[in-house]
């Protein structure tokens, strides 16, 4: 991993995008084309959901909160919690009527963890509620023997999945993060990080992670011949980051970058569960960082696309199943024709939340996609669908516990078709045998983070998404995304977020747009297009560093180039002697294109004149031929497209 700037350059105020191509580029909007499109969102058939609505999700995930963490609540199925006498800790099932309930050790972390992180991000202090500290009962899940932290407080490695013991360890320690005087949890933390580093340097030289689980006794990775999870590099580049600005240890950087280049080298999509998720994050923050090249492209794609190798079918779901939108939701795309996850859902969206931060170029593509994905996720809530949908309109005693607990419990997931209804809103226990409801309390517990990302404005269907809340060691300036869904520009009234006055910076644009904002200003977000606001000191300058403008030491955007193909869509006919033309746009001012390469099949050719792209059928052939296109700057910037055309 190249190390970090540490000069100083000359201050640059405002930066204006430049377009590095000759044809359309007096005409195109700048700021528009130098957004990237993601082709899953662009399915979406409208940019705002059907049937628009935003649930208050923070008042239900702190009701959650207070229901399952109260050990005095009495009805069916309660209380959802009880004392783990044995292990010193507390007992979650990770469903409502679960038969796992009083057994001690059996209770996961996904549960537990997941449960105190969500409401801690929502300001609850978990290590001093009702005179219990939960933060101290969290070491139950990190085995001494195997220095590492478990789903389940009895486990073992030898017996679980890569995700199921890499998920429970970011949990573990991004609470230990949210709680540094939490001093045993911190080095329980730190030490499973580095149990997770020697692992990551067996599976490095084996030259794979396509594993389906690591025994720490053993010090071995395994197959178990029926799945393997290769997207555990994903989870364990993450732990390594957090290792890594908890310690300093430059060998931990080394691992990541190592891991982010196995994952953009695997062939289609290592998705397995959820450990992808956070891996668009750690390509654009490193790429800001350590002026890498990773394409957050491809590996957002992978996530989304539903193109997974080791999980056929799993990414992000798009179209209407009956009367519902579904774009946006995360799970299956091919188990019964769609499978939509709670758990999965938020997730990803808390996840991703950091990419515009330091990729500015997905601003529009993800505000289209976090906007579909909050509307829709109320679908997961027994109060916001029709009752004859539902598991629960079999059993009178599941719809009495969701409307007497307020419906803050949601179901497991969403299928497209069941029970000879189009959608089915329920889950896996009730059909396996697993619990007597398909209430989802693993899932419930990952309602607050993705709650703690989300904030309503003064204009429907503009979200003010939070890009601070799981960029954990970078928070020092409030940063959030507003995208405009509609057809004409729209004027947002912004309420700022720190307590002095403040400059707001637009990271997509590279420029100040309002000056010394003492309470409210109002913000102009152009026609399906979006701002990323940076609240700022005033007049605090910006540097511009290498790649990434830094205010006081901090970065606060990054450099990008975009670039596309203007003259065909995807399966144009072309025939004889043919050209393309690349609208190239840059954020530095005097950017130009240095080197193209365009792979077509398995040929390669470079051209240096990006004016003079030139193709021969006579040449190539005939047939459906796609051209993969690859631009170098003389920055050092690079950027990828491509494009299918039928050549005659």
């Amino acid at each position: 991993m190249r190390k970090r700037i540490k000069s100083i350059l000359s201050i640059v105020l405002v930066i204006t995008m430049t377009a590095c191509s000759k044809g359309k580029s007096s005409q195109i909007n700048v700021e528009a084309e130098y957004q990237k499109n993601i082709a899953r969102i662009n399915r979406y058939e409208s940019n705002i959901p059907s049937n628009y609505k935003l649930i208050d999700y923070k008042d239900r995930a702190l009701k959650f909160d207070e229901l399952v963490f109260d050990y005095n609540s009495d009805g069916m199925y309660l209380p959802l919690i009880w004392e783990d006498s044995t292990y010193s800790s507390f007992g979650i099932p990770a469903y409502v009527g679960d038969g796992r309930m009083y057994q001690d050790g059996a209770q996961e972390a996904v549960t537990g963890i997941a449960a105190v992180l969500s409401a801690t991000l929502l300001g609850v202090d978990k290590s001093n509620q009702s005179g219990i500290n939960y933060i101290e009962q969290l070491t139950a899940f990190y085995s001494e023997d195997e220095e590492i932290v478990l789903n389940n407080p009895m486990g073992s490695s030898a017996t679980t999945s890569m995700w199921y013991l890499i998920y429970p360890a970011i949990l573990f320690t991004q609470v230990s993060i949210h709680y540094p005087d939490e001093t045993k949890l911190r080095e329980q933390a730190l030490s499973n990080i580095e149990s997770w580093y020697k692992a990551y340097q067996v599976m490095y030289e084996s030259n794979t992670f396509d594993y389906t689980g690591f025994n720490f006794i053993t010090n071995k990775p395994y197959k178990n011949g029926i799945w393997t999870e290769p997207d555990c590099i994903a989870g364990i580049a993450l732990l390594l980051y957090y290792g890594y600005e908890l310690t300093g240890d430059e060998e931990y950087l080394n691992a990541i970058e190592n891991g982010l280049e196995y994952l953009t080298d695997y062939f289609g999509s290592p998705l397995y569960e959820a450990l992808l998720y956070f891996a668009p994050y750690l390509a654009a923050m490193s790429n800001a960082k350590y002026e890498t090249n990773f394409n957050v492209e491809d590996i957002m794609n992978d996530v989304l696309n539903g193109s997974s190798i080791p999980r056929g079918g799993w990414g992000s779901i798009t179209g209407t199943w009956g009367d519902y939108s579904m774009n946006g939701l995360m799970g299956s795309t091919s188990d019964g024709a769609g499978y939509a996850f709670a758990m999965n859902t938020f997730v990803a969206a808390y996840a991703m939340s950091p990419v515009v931060k330091y990729d500015s170029r997905y601003a529009s593509s993800l505000g289209k996609w976090y906007l579909n994905l909050v509307s829709n996720s109320r679908y997961y809530f027994a109060d916001q669908t029709n009752k004859e949908n539902q598991s629960a309109s079999r059993n009178e005693y599941d719809s009495d516990f969701a409307k007497s607990t307020g419906y803050v419990v949601p179901y497991e997931g969403i299928r497209k078709s069941q029970n000879s209804k189009t959608p089915w809103f329920g889950g896996d226990p009730t059909v396996y045998g697993w619990a007597d409801t398909d209430f989802s309390l693993y899932s419930g517990a990952h309602i607050g983070i993705m709650a703690s990302i989300i904030e309503e404005t003064n204009v429907k269907a503009i979200l003010k998404i939070n890009l601070n809340t799981a960029d954990l060691f970078s928070q020092e300036y409030n940063t959030y995304l507003m995208y405009n869904p509609y057809e004409k520009e729209k004027t947002v009234l912004y309420h700022k977020a720190r307590e002095d006055a403040v400059d707001l910076y637009n990271s997509v644009t590279k420029e100040m747009i309002a000056s010394n904002v003492t309470d409210k200003t109002k913000i102009k977000i152009p026609a399906q297009g979006s701002v990323v606001v940076v609240e700022l000191p005033t007049r605090t300058n910006i540097e511009h560093i290498g790649r990434a403008y830094v205010a006081n030491g901090k970065i606060v955007a990054a450099d990008a180039v975009s670039v596309k193909v203007n003259n065909y869509s995807n399966n144009d006919t072309v025939s004889g002697e043919f050209q393309l033309t690349l609208t190239c746009i840059s954020s530095i001012p005097e950017d130009s294109a240095k080197e193209i390469i365009v792979s077509i099949n398995d040929e390669i050719k470079v051209f240096n004149d990006i004016n003079n792209i030139t193709f021969s059928t006579e040449e190539l052939g005939t047939g459906s031929t796609t051209f993969k296109i690859e631009v170098t700057m003389n920055s050092g910037l690079t950027d990828k497209t491509d494009i299918r055309l039928s050549l005659q």
